[in-house]
């Protein structure tokens, strides 16, 4: 980069005192703001960056435009492996682009409306938006009225997971998820499931449900009421319901234990940390996770291979999945526009990762 006379890199004053002109007409003019530079002003300035060798700071295109240039991220709990990987999905695909990331944490609906709220403020190109949404919410409605108005005014938003909100997603198949594993237990010989699903109403614990469901139904499996647990995607749910099921005896053959005194023979949760959580209440019961009980997570967080037994459970891309977000993010106009709702998915087949947490019963 050529410098001017004090050996310094050329500054947009630098280039306004070349061409005679003010320093907001010079922003103007180089970094595309919304007002109009008149033709003789604007050949000036281009001429003067041309011959002090001017390289426009992308932040100050952004503050001309009404745009800055950076990507805000909101997850649930970034402590969660599974945010955690998608973030890093996200963080890498940015980097790369020279992009940073604004991330913020929301666990619920008031507080996801109030981060986003925040985040339009500061007008950043994109919003991505990974969070298990409730769909019982009553916050929803204002939170699309929002990202309405942003992109209206010509923000990207891309959300990881179905909201079934008019703006673009990248998603997985998670009810697919669910009827592979529900197969696998029926291949395997499992016939008395203990399910462990999210929060009522959060869609991707819906999908994957159903799924399992499904697929017990089609092998004949007659899930025992009592062996369906809601609860949220967390290590201390698993821990907390398992547990009380071994305290109250439901878990093991015996009187008053599910499946007509049977107990059950396997775990199925819908979450990689509600499984690990569950394998850690079973030893503490006084049962082995792989030898007298099967267990089943969905996810494949980075960890899941490490525990132990390791952990059967369903693949998600999760860095993909930051990734491809980051991706449409920064489509062009007219390609952002053209995604409409669409369900970007980035598994046509779902991906069972078979180990040692399910053997084959005999």
């Amino acid at each position: 980069m050529t410098t001017d006379h004090q050996g310094r890199a050329a500054t947009l004053m630098d280039v306004a005192r070349e061409a005679g002109v003010s320093i907001a007409t010079a922003s103007r003019a180089l970094n595309g703001g919304t007002r109009k530079v008149r033709k003789d002003s604007y050949e000036k300035v281009v001429a003067a960056a041309r011959r002090l060798d001017y390289r426009a700071n992308a932040y100050a295109q952004a503050v001309a435009k009404g745009v800055s240039p950076n990507i805000a991220l909101l997850v649930s709990d970034i402590s969660d492996p599974y945010f955690a990987g998608v973030s890093q999905g996200v963080l890498k695909a940015a980097s790369e682009r020279g992009v940073d990331v604004a991330i913020g944490v929301a666990s619920d609906g008031a507080a996801e409306l109030e981060r986003i709220r925040g985040f339009i403020a500061s007008r950043p190109r994109g919003i991505i938006i990974s969070e298990s949404e409730n769909v019982n919410d009553r916050t929803r409605r204002d939170l699309q009225q929002e990202l309405k108005r942003y992109t209206d005014a010509g923000g990207r938003v891309v959300f990881i997971l179905d909201r079934d909100m008019p703006f673009p997603a990248v998603d997985v198949g998670n009810e697919a998820g669910g009827y592979a594993i529900g197969k696998l237990l029926i291949d395997a010989g499992y016939r008395r499931p203990l399910i462990l699903k999210g929060n009522d109403g959060y869609r991707s614990s819906g999908q994957r449900y159903r799924g399992v469901v499904r697929a017990l139904s089609e092998g004949g499996v007659d899930i025992d009421p009592r062996a369906v647990a809601s609860g949220g995607f967390r290590r201390e749910t698993g821990f907390a319901v398992v547990a009380q099921m071994l305290r109250d005896g439901l878990l093991s053959p015996g009187e008053g234990a599910l499946y007509g005194g049977r107990g059950a023979d396997c775990i199925v949760a819908l979450n990689d940390v509600m499984a690990i959580g569950a394998m850690t209440a079973l030893r503490a019961g006084g049962l082995e996770p792989g030898r007298q009980m099967g267990v089943t997570g969905f996810g494949d967080i980075p960890y899941a291979a490490d525990v132990y037994p390791a952990l059967t459970t369903v693949h998600l891309p999760l860095q993909d999945m930051g990734r491809a977000a980051v991706d449409n993010i920064m489509l062009g106009d007219d390609e952002y526009r053209g995604l409409g709702h669409r369900l970007i998915f980035l598994q046509n087949r779902p991906d069972v990762i078979l180990r040692d947490s399910l053997p084959k019963r005999s």
